[in-house]
């Protein structure tokens, strides 16, 4: 997918129902800046355009993508971060910023610009981080195009972009989050040594866990152990291997006729009583009621 033309943008209106959706769209758009060009957005509408000397303030989240070139960005939250080619930075409502291509360099970038409940709860939950808006992502093809089908189908604007583009942009979000979380991790011993400690509570769900114990045999702290553990899946080891316990009980009681005492002694539980528990805490449904459920039974 190329365009021909070197600045292009769109502002959307978006309508109360499509906001309901919880993420919308509300424009778009990529420029070519060549080396020695001065680099300002004054052919934006008023609440978009600045100068380096003035910077703004947005209602809404950015996410700029540079596929070329390099510069440097600033907002108030964050100071002044150097950008390179294979970076992108975020934008966030209300903080004042302001960025720029290098006259040597100049940059090719890529916007899209966005709101909605969703995104604001990815910041609350520092998915996305007002302090930490750049982001080094690299040049790849699966990114790059999808920023391609969001600015493509904002050209054409069918009557259905606003949510085809959205789950467009979820995966761009998506793949920010990944890139981030396994960025912490990626090359370090501690990745390699919390996937043996998965691969290990996976082949040993019968089993106590214990994970000061799978600590000692990782040859790490136990703190830290659970610490970067957590961090890594979103659970602690006793918790992953609760939550993997629970999914192996919704396959035996959909596919076999293994009594619920009988799953309890091969997940390991220490009880019939605690398992049902768990399992309805975890599913909302005891195991008899899940059983029913999906075996479509008669229960009566």
């Amino acid at each position: 997918m190329i365009f021909k033309d070197k600045v292009f943008y769109r502002y959307l209106t978006v309508s109360e129902l499509t906001q309901k959706w919880g993420l919308y769209i509300t424009g778009a758009g990529y420029t070519e800046v060549s080396s020695k060009f001065q680099y300002t957005l004054t052919d934006h509408p008023v609440h978009h355009y600045f100068q380096w000397s003035t910077g703004r303030r947005l209602t809404e989240f950015q996410i700029l993508y540079i596929t070329k070139g390099s510069g440097v960005f600033e907002s108030e939250v964050s100071g002044r971060k150097k950008v390179k080619a294979g970076d992108l930075f975020i934008l966030f409502p209300d903080i004042w910023h302001r960025f720029s291509p290098k006259k040597s360099t100049g940059w090719n970038e890529y916007w899209i610009e966005f709101n909605g409940s969703f995104a604001k709860n990815l910041q609350s939950n520092l998915y996305l981080n007002p302090s930490e808006p750049v982001i080094s992502i690299g040049i790849g093809v699966e990114i790059l195009e999808n920023f391609l089908k969001i600015i493509s189908r904002i050209r054409d604007e069918d009557i259905s972009f606003q949510y085809t583009a959205s789950g467009v942009l979820m995966q761009i979000l998506g793949q920010i989050a990944t890139k981030k979380i396994s960025g912490t991790f990626r090359g370090q011993d501690i990745e390699s040594q919390i996937r043996q400690a998965k691969s290990y509570i996976s082949d040993n769900l019968s089993l106590p866990i214990s994970p000061e114990k799978i600590a000692i045999q990782l040859d790490i702290s136990y703190s830290l152990f659970r610490s970067q553990f957590r961090k890594y899946t979103g659970f602690s080891p006793i918790q992953y291997q609760i939550q993997l316990r629970i999914q192996k009980a919704k396959e035996m009681l959909t596919s076999t006729n293994l009594s619920i005492k009988e799953i309890t002694h091969k997940l390991g539980f220490e009880s019939t009583f605690y398992f049902s528990r768990i399992f309805k805490q975890k599913t909302g449904k005891s195991p008899s009621q899940f059983r029913c459920g999906n075996q479509r039974l008669n229960c009566e």
